[in-house]
């Protein structure tokens, strides 16, 4: 959970209902180990199949794993560094996930954190995410909350497909933007790193022909989004796209992210 960085962060929840509040997660923190739990809807699946976005997933545990984080580093916010997620067994409409998550590493600088995701539909493993964190440099960036224990309303369900609730624009096959809106920032002013992962999938799949899901997905976070818009460029080789994805405002590069396609079921 950080103030500043792309990821791991709530946004301005004060004057509107952020977006990542929407995606009916539920989660508490207990003696350092976080669980949580949620269902999956047809508003977090893949157009046209059942399977839930892998982005979604990532969004889950960054948020989950930010908080472990910052109960580390408060009240200095945890910056997100790095995020990878990889899929077992994809989730459908209509089965439950529940998550476990705890910190694997807490150096000095750097935290590393594991979420592992259940299907309690069938018992198996989802998928398990990766996040790692570093304690913020600046001395002005101060998180005044305190260590949170969850989500302060909710969960709450999306009321439209997530694209549309973001307001992605696929570009061209390839190229996709998520906009800079209010309730899609973290507090520091810049674009939630979950609609990072958002834009790298949409890029990724968009340069593919039929319903495909991303298996895996890698993102390294550079810099903030604090313009807008999120540009995201797939370069696609096979099975595996590597993203760029750029802050169009500044041209600057925010991020780099790799991930893995796989045919989907169509719905």
């Amino acid at each position: 959970m950080n103030t500043v960085d792309n990821g791991g962060n709530r946004g301005n929840v004060d004057d509107v209902r952020h977006i990542v509040m929407e995606l009916g997660l539920g989660f508490s923190v207990d003696d350092g180990v976080a669980t949580g739990r949620a269902d999956v809807f047809a508003e977090l699946c893949v157009p046209g199949t059942t399977a839930l976005r892998t982005s979604v997933l990532a969004t889950w545990a960054d948020i989950v794993t930010g908080t472990l984080a910052l109960n580390l580093t408060a009240p200095r916010p945890a910056l997100t560094l790095d995020l990878d997620v990889h899929v077992v067994e994809p989730a459908e409409i209509g089965h439950t996930i529940s998550l476990k998550a705890r910190t694997v590493k807490a150096g000095r600088t750097v935290a590393v954190c594991e979420t592992r995701f259940r299907n309690e539909t069938s018992g198996t493993l989802t998928a398990v995410c990766h996040t790692s964190f570093v304690t913020s440099p600046n001395p002005d960036h101060v998180f005044s909350h305190g260590a949170l224990a969850g989500l302060p309303e909710g969960p709450f369900r999306l009321p439209v497909p997530l694209t549309e609730r973001v307001g992605s624009v696929i570009v061209a096959p390839g190229t996709v933007e998520v906009p800079h809106r209010a309730d899609g920032l973290n507090a520091g002013g810049a674009i939630q790193g979950g609609l990072v992962a958002l834009a790298t999938e949409e890029a990724a799949t968009s340069s593919a022909q039929g319903p495909t899901v991303v298996t895996a997905l890698g993102i390294r976070y550079l810099r903030p989004f604090s313009v807008g818009p999120a540009r995201a460029v797939a370069d696609r080789h096979g099975e595996v796209c590597l993203v760029h994805l750029t802050d169009a405002g500044t041209g600057k590069l925010g991020a780099v992210a790799t991930a893995r396609l796989a045919d989907a079921k169509p719905r």
